[in-house]
């Protein structure tokens, strides 16, 4: 093996090592797949009961001129069509993966004034060897979409456009970046062309072996308005994130970093947070109503003690002045309970209790 050979292979090998450590730092690999997998199979899940109690019940019972409820029971069971499933899941994961690359992009100049530890700035990994990254991942999710159906690529370029949209700041920077609660709802929009992908590909991965997906869409009215609670729950966890996550004490505080403690105070932040709480409460409720009484009940009393805790540690922070990690990770432990106790939480329970 010649000299360039070796050259090249050490290269490679620091290349990688590099990259593990932007991901160790600004994309952990464990807790972003932990959390696209309970976002992912929660809006699946959810999904699939909406089509099982308000499409394929109404379908069979019509078919065969039985009462509906009849059929309840035999068909609250979604289907785990892994080899769909599975794309799915990294379709979404390289999502976020792809959010956390566009920050790096229009906020390098920010990050190299104010925060020059972070990987890109420190010259650990460049914003072109991310770029390419980045590329990659869109072709392997163009292939993944392939294996669920072709159609769902119509509704990845809806996410990658509003995406391209949030990484040129909508081309209203200097207005947008002034104003950071309108620069936070916009941005989180991205979560409902997400959450919209997720709603889409169901329809291709549940009606296996029982309709064909064009019979199918001639009932989607039905659960057009019950899938409203999915979209607005994912639409403010994403809002819970960004407030939790920008919420510290004063000395954690950094300068040239805008801050909801540092906007509104750290008082009415945690009121603004424990409020979204409440909303999101009674929009898992609202979604729970649509699929079945169990679910409903017991989803609803699990989601209703968590609440209650999350309060609990809220008011804590506020009393003894804890630290904002202490805000980062309830809101975090929040959108995981919140998303899982629409559907997947309930769906989980029964199946093993059968």
């Amino acid at each position: 093996m010649n000299e360039s050979n070796i050259n090249s292979k050490k290269s490679i090998i620091q290349n990688i090592k590099n990259f593990k450590i932007y991901l160790n730092e600004r994309f952990p690999l464990g807790k972003n797949s932990f959390f696209t997998l309970i976002f992912t199979l929660s809006g699946y899940i959810y999904t699939g009961l909406l089509y099982n109690s308000k499409i394929i019940t109404p379908i069979l019972s019509k078919e065969v001129n039985r009462v509906p409820l009849l059929w309840d029971k035999e068909i609250d069971k979604v289907p785990m069509i892994w080899y769909k499933l599975l794309p799915l899941f990294i379709i979404i994961f390289m999502f976020f993966f792809q959010l956390r690359i566009t920050d790096e992009f229009k906020d390098y100049e920010e990050d190299l004034k104010y925060r020059s530890y972070r990987p890109v700035q420190r010259g650990i990994i460049s914003l072109k060897a991310l770029g390419k990254i980045g590329l990659a991942t869109i072709i392997i999710q163009i292939i993944l979409a392939h294996v669920i159906n072709p159609k769902l690529i119509y509704f990845m370029l809806l996410v990658w456009i509003y995406m391209f949209l949030m990484a040129k700041e909508f081309f209203i920077k200097k207005w947008l970046t002034k104003r950071i609660l309108i620069y936070a709802l916009s941005h989180v929009v991205i979560m409902v062309f997400i959450t919209l992908f997720i709603v889409e590909a169901t329809q291709y991965i549940v009606p296996k072996n029982i309709f064909d997906v064009f019979i199918l869409q001639r009932y989607r009215h039905n659960i057009d308005f019950a899938l409203i609670p999915l979209f607005a729950l994912n639409y403010l966890n994403g809002i819970v994130l960004e407030i939790g996550r920008k919420t510290r004490r004063a000395d954690e505080e950094e300068h040239g970093v805008q801050t909801y403690s540092k906007l509104w105070g750290r008082k009415k932040a945690v009121v603004v947070l424990s409020l979204l709480f409440v909303i999101e409460y009674f929009l898992v409720i609202l979604g729970l109503a649509h699929t079945y009484e169990k679910y409903f009940f017991f989803g609803g009393l699990t989601l209703l003690i968590i609440l209650i805790v999350s309060i609990h540690f809220m008011v804590k922070f506020l009393k003894k002045d804890l630290s904002g990690k202490i805000v980062e990770t309830v809101s975090g432990l929040w959108i995981i309970f919140s998303s899982m106790c629409m559907g997947l939480l309930p769906h989980l329970f029964f199946s093993l209790i059968k």
